[in-house]
């Protein structure tokens, strides 16, 4: 077996080093700590001898002394609670006695999280191996002349070394005991007394709502969700009822609510299907919930996956309805500044210069005709009639924060929250209800009064001031317009081209299984929508390089045949795709990525005869596929690492 250098020179050091030259503590930290950790390759710019905590200032006698704390970086500033490997603490070779010191890196380890403590005094040694919300484990309790042994000495190199301790995730619950908790527990509940027990330890299941706040109950796992509200950002907590981790708390953020939780909804934890979800033999996952990393039964990985579906579910509707209400889809939301918005479009910044001037002239305050509608902020310009608000826009220079020093001029729709806070707390059941012409206006019927209405009436006001006619609008306004046909509207075949490359670059970038039965109809129309296409297609070589590399994922390839020649072994192999589609749970996303990229080529390059049923068929079984894939890549894939 090969040994590193590093392990060798380690158990050569120690075998020979001499205790009798530790006469003071200085020695212990300067003649033993130091070369130690040396050989156990920390470099001595990822050391600190002292930290403070601003935590325990009013405590100055638990304050370490004689301390060294070994952190993952030299970065002094990222030295924290989340990089932080080792406190040592050396005590004087004549210290008999442990205790305090113990107590003392204990309480240390509270607030800076280490994964190793060891305490010494150059002639023994104590070391505990720390585990977030658990009791740390005394790994090693004997005199240093232990080490001498090379097994003992091999031992300690490889829970202590540098490389490995750096590597380790700090939040994972993977903790030496795991396995003789669960059997505890298993064990117990085969026992009527010791059963009841643990039943009444467990959650009783419910579901709560209130307002912008759901909690959701099962017997193994609570979540406790605070909802965004209109677009904002909203959070969780997880807890677990088990005997393990009972005290745990888990907090999620907004970001990682949407990177990790909200695929996969309503599948097996089995699947795959789930990114936060990692199953590790029959009955036991990992979960990997924000920064911390848990162990589960195959029944807490059930609970958990119940409640995120409920949570998560509500989560996503929140999102979904927000920009259906307000027609936001089609514009891309930026956040600069003090601002939320959607970019509506842009503007030479001679026009918006004259847009300015006239908003200033017609403040609503200051008239009563049907153009007094504007009042300037801060940042962003209200439109209004009165006390009701009908839209806010912010202007923005390109690449800038100023908006008149450069020769375009970005347009926003502001989410103002005052605004939506102030309906909220009207008569209105909901905010929504406010939303039209005469109350609030949508993205979209915003940038088309801005274009059709008021920007034609600003340049009509000015011409003569200003002695120009009028403004070429095609040049001086960049209208960024979809190159998707409404669904519902198209009327031939290759206008469903741009949502299948949608689709296609959402598969690409997805990483998990994807239930089958998002697939099952989509595989199904659109094999029969291309089927009876001329066999003479161009690129044949194309399909053909995609189909094989799903032949060979396939664990038997015999279900295809061996080789594609023409067309009608094409559309065989769509065929068995969709036989296998339909008696499985799951789908690989990369197989439906290379069968998507299938259906583009065929339908940009063939001839295809199809009838008006069919077309419609394919139109009928996109749509949802479509609206999942433009969810998650505007709201999914931006907080995923």
């Amino acid at each position: 077996m090969y040994i590193p250098d590093s392990l060798q020179l380690f158990i050569k050091w120690i075998q020979v080093f001499d205790i009798r030259i530790l006469q003071t503590v200085e020695d212990v930290e300067k003649k033993f700590i130091l070369p130690m950790f040396q050989h156990l390759g920390y470099p001595d710019s990822y050391r600190q001898s002292k930290y403070a905590l601003t935590n325990n200032l009013d405590n100055p006698a638990k304050q370490l002394k004689n301390a060294q704390i070994y952190f993952a970086t030299d970065d002094f500033i990222q030295q924290n609670v989340s990089t932080s490997l080792v406190i040592v603490i050396y005590l004087s070779p004549n210290t008999q006695s442990f205790s305090e010191a113990i107590n003392q890196a204990k309480f240390y380890s509270n607030y800076l999280r280490p994964l190793i403590l060891l305490i010494t005094n150059g002639y023994s040694l104590k070391i505990f191996k720390c585990f977030p919300y658990h009791r740390e484990e005394l790994i090693f309790d004997s005199i240093i002349d232990t080490l001498r042994n090379k097994q003992v000495a091999e031992n300690i190199y490889y829970q202590l070394n540098f490389d490995s301790l750096r590597k380790t995730n700090k939040t994972t619950l993977k903790n030496f005991s795991y396995t003789e908790f669960s059997n505890i527990e298993k064990y117990l509940s085969r026992h009527t007394e010791f059963g009841k027990i643990l039943e009444k330890s467990e959650f009783e299941p419910c579901l709560l709502k209130t307002g912008h706040h759901l909690i959701v109950v099962k017997p193994k796992v609570l979540i406790e969700c605070n909802l965004p509200q209109a677009f904002g950002k909203g959070d969780c907590v997880i807890q677990f009822s088990s005997i393990i981790l009972r005290r745990l708390k888990v907090s999620l953020t907004h970001p990682q609510i949407l990177g990790q939780l909200i695929t996969g909804l309503y599948t097996k934890p089995e699947w795959g299907c789930r990114r936060f979800l990692k199953q590790i033999d029959a009955d036991t996952f990992e979960a990997s919930l924000g920064q911390t990393t848990v162990i589960l039964s195959e029944l807490e990985a059930a609970d958990l996956c119940l409640c995120i579906d409920a949570i998560c579910q509500e989560y996503k509707k929140r999102i979904i309805e927000f920009e259906d209400n307000l027609e936001t889809w089609d514009f891309k939301f930026v956040e600069f500044s003090d601002v939320r918005g959607f970019h509506l479009f842009s503007i030479d910044v001679k026009l918006w210069k004259i847009m300015h001037n006239f908003m200033k002239k017609f403040n609503y305050a200051q008239g009563k005709s049907e153009w007094h509608l504007f009042a300037q902020g801060n940042i962003s310009i209200r439109i209004s009639r009165g006390i009701r608000d009908h839209t806010f826009i912010v202007p923005r220079l390109s690449n800038s924060y100023s908006a008149f020093s450069n020769n375009q001029v970005d347009i926003f729709y502001e989410i103002n929250d005052i605004h939506i806070a102030t309906l909220e707390r009207s008569n209105l059941n909901s905010w929504q209800e406010d939303i039209g012409i005469r109350g609030t206006w949508t993205a979209k019927y915003t940038k088309t009064w801005l274009i059709e209405k008021f920007i034609p009436k600003v340049i009509n006001y000015y011409s003569q001031e200003f002695q120009v006619l009028e403004f070429d609008l095609d040049k001086n306004i960049l209208n960024y317009q979809s190159q998707h046909t409404i669904i519902k509207e198209m009327n031939e075949i290759k206008d469903l081209l741009p949502y299948l490359r949608d689709i296609q670059v959402w598969l690409q970038k997805y990483s998990e299984n994807i239930a089958a039965t998002s697939l099952k109809q989509y595989y199904q129309v659109f094999t029969d929508l291309v089927r009876n296409t001329d066999s003479a297609i161009a690129g044949l070589d194309y399909i053909t390089m995609n189909l094989q590399k799903i032949i060979w994922k396939l664990p038997s390839a015999d279900t295809f045949k061996e080789e594609i020649w023409n067309f009608n072994d094409v559309i065989y192999c769509l065929d068995t795709q969709v036989a296998k589609i339909n008696n499985c749970q799951y789908e690989s996303s990369s197989q439906a990525d290379l069968i998507t990229r299938v259906f583009i080529w065929i339908i940009d390059n063939g001839k295809i005869n199809h009838s008006q049923g069919q077309l419609n068929a394919a139109k009928q079984a996109l749509l949802p596929l479509w609206e999942q894939c433009r969810f998650e890549m505007r709201h999914v894939y931006p907080h995923r690492q």
